[in-house]
């Protein structure tokens, strides 16, 4: 994508919340952590406390700022809000049951949610928000939503995956302009700089 800086990053989606536990479409509605999704940011925190980390860039949602504070406890990086990375307003599906998600598919290919921001503005938004973010002091920690990932993904021009809660993944840019972008999860076995 044109603009965007080939700089390193990671990406974690919030710990869990009740919602995620209920299968409820949470969008835009501020859902603090649960007690799991707490020890996960913890964890989440012990896996990333020796990568060289120099900035935490945030959704302003409770469930990401509360993942990004804890983890930024253990690393002594800023953390910085950056609103466009929040989720998408999901309008009248929020705080309902996701079922067998049919809709989420629809949404994402252009159908309108009653209430809902369309999938076209929400990945604009997302688009500026990575950018935004990715100027700050690298290699840089993004934490925010599922659903932010799947556009980041499609911006990368990666296989679109639902990443878990508190998994972090590291994003290296590509060391030519014909090669892709390449993912790493990060393990407690590993440090993710051991693949370069």
């Amino acid at each position: 994508m044109k603009g965007l800086p080939l700089k390193p990053f990671y990406f974690l989606r919030h710990g869990e919340t009740d919602w995620n536990l209920e299968h409820r479409a949470m969008g835009s509605q501020d859902v603090p952590l649960n007690d799991l999704g707490v020890s996960q940011a913890f964890k989440a925190a012990e896996l990333l406390k020796n990568e060289p980390i120099a900035t935490i860039v945030s959704s302003p949602l409770l469930r990401a700022r509360k993942t990004a504070d804890i983890i930024a406890q253990h690393i002594k990086a800023p953390v910085i809000e950056i609103t466009e990375l929040q989720e998408a307003c999901w309008g009248e599906k929020e705080g309902k049951l996701k079922g067998n998600g049919l809709w989420i598919n629809c949404w994402r290919n252009g159908d309108d949610v009653k209430g809902a921001e369309g999938y076209a503005d929400f990945s604009t938004r997302i688009k500026r928000g990575l950018e935004k973010a990715l100027q700050h002091n690298d290699p840089i920690l993004i934490v925010s939503h599922g659903g932010v990932y799947w556009v980041v993904q499609e911006i990368l021009g990666l296989p679109i995956i639902d990443l878990g809660n508190a998994e972090p993944i590291f994003h290296r840019p590509p060391q030519h302009p014909s090669h892709p972008w390449a993912i790493y999860p990060l393990s407690e076995e590993r440090n993710l700089y051991d693949y370069e």
